[in-house]
């Protein structure tokens, strides 16, 4: 889910077209998936911005990532060649998003996983979880 100013702008569940081996690799995977998504919207909001005559720059523009799993954040926020020790297979694959979340400055948060707002997107969660969920991305 990606919200700008507390607004919804792109969502997306979708199965992932790989198998992964480890929680951590399918949260990484997922992690470069939204990324990509990510980088345009910021580089659109960037160049909307200067053509209205608005200075945008890193440190105007305030990007946080919400992950619910350790292993992805540690791997996430290890700086490029290195990798953790069970990552080292698929290193290779997620090393641009990990570069670009250093040169963006974008911060990586640890988030509860019931505060995981994706998760009404991609489990059948029960309708409390549901409503509360909800009320979040609505701002309720």
């Amino acid at each position: 889910l990606i919200a700008i100013c507390g607004c919804p702008v792109l969502w997306q569940s979708k199965l992932q077209s790989e198998t992964a081996l480890s929680t951590m690799e399918a949260e990484i995977i997922a992690l470069a998936h939204s990324c990509k998504e990510l980088f345009p919207i910021m580089d659109l909001t960037q160049s909307l911005g200067q053509s209205v005559g608005l200075s945008v720059s890193p440190t105007t523009m305030h990007v946080s990532i919400h992950e619910d799993n350790a292993g992805a954040l540690v791997l996430a926020e290890t700086i490029p060649p290195q990798y953790t020790p069970r990552s080292k297979h698929y290193h290779t694959k997620t090393i641009w998003f990990r570069e670009e979340i250093q040169k963006r400055s974008i911060k990586l948060l640890k988030i509860a996983t019931q505060e995981q707002l994706g998760d009404m997107f991609t489990k059948g969660v029960p309708t409390k979880v549901f409503e509360y969920l909800r009320s979040k991305i609505m701002g309720w």
